[in-house]
């Protein structure tokens, strides 16, 4: 299994491309699209949340708490 670190930076790379995802659904008015691309990235963000409380050296990024 991965590192923490590790973890992160996928679930980071994750809510990057939800987040480009979720532009462009809202951008087409495609609203249940971006719901679910918001749904993704917050559980991924919840995934980081307690990747960071087991290694508290992680740093924080801007990602771990985007919002549209």
């Amino acid at each position: 299994m991965p590192d923490e670190a590790t973890q992160v930076e996928g679930q980071r790379k994750a809510i990057r491309e939800h987040i480009e995802k979720y532009k462009r659904f809202k951008a087409a008015n495609d609203d249940g699209a971006a719901r679910t691309a918001t749904s993704t990235i917050e559980n991924a963000q919840s995934h980081i949340e307690k990747l960071r409380r087991r290694k508290p050296s992680i740093a924080s990024d801007p990602l771990d708490s985007w919002r549209p």
